[in-house]
């Protein structure tokens, strides 16, 4: 009788946290998860920009005068699902070099340390961390900009059409270029140019 229970507590013993594992352990539910949030984030298709269809424009303000500039080279890597926002991402790499503020004097001197110090920090980087929308349709991308060595928070609110594989996006926010040290002393006041610049977004995509 001894023998007999002490082989029936041997065999539980084996068995029960086998069971358990089958019945969904810890590292079942943590596997499950992970595929399934791998699932997700693959989910959003791919977009390609059309760079005749598109700008990455700004506004300012020089000694009291409005001028514009435009980045002409940028790169734009879009994943987006307005059925899966949790799954959609956006990066921007900008390279500072490649700009066009109208005269030839404000594009010699904004390469310099002042200003983007291309030599050190030769790209802008725009990583999205969350996008949502809004009850009225609107989008939201909440994220980090990096310039000129320092990452930043920037939001950027977007209208959004899309239309036939084809997406039409449009964006216009202010922001402070102090915060990344653009325009270092004495530039980095109002009294020569304006520290809020606007940038103008306009992105033309298809989808892959």
């Amino acid at each position: 009788m001894f023998r007999f229970k002490y082989l029936f507590l041997t065999v539980a013993a084996i068995a029960l946290p086998a069971c358990g594992a089958e019945a969904g352990s810890p590292s079942d539910t943590t596997a499950v998860q992970t595929s399934e949030k791998t699932q997700s984030v693959s989910s959003a298709p791919k977009w390609n920009v059309i760079e005749d269809s598109s700008h990455l424009k700004f506004s300012a303000k020089q000694e009291g005068e409005a001028f514009t500039g435009d980045f002409t080279v940028f790169k734009a890597d879009i994943n987006f699902d307005p059925e899966n926002l949790g799954a959609s991402s956006v990066t921007v790499t900008v390279p500072l070099k490649q700009v066009d503020a109208g005269t030839g004097d404000r594009n010699s001197t904004l390469p310099g340390a002042a200003w983007f110090s291309t030599k050190k920090f030769p790209e802008a980087v725009y990583t999205s961390s969350d996008i949502s929308q809004s009850s009225d349709g609107e989008y939201l991308a909440k994220g980090i900009l990096m310039l000129k060595g320092k990452d930043q928070p920037l939001e950027l609110p977007f209208s959004l059409i899309i239309e036939s594989g084809r997406a039409v996006m449009t964006s216009n926010v202010i922001l402070d270029r102090t915060n990344w040290s653009v325009g270092e002393d004495p530039w980095n006041t109002d009294e020569w140019v304006s520290k809020n610049v606007t940038l103008d977004i306009l992105i033309t995509a298809t989808k892959s």
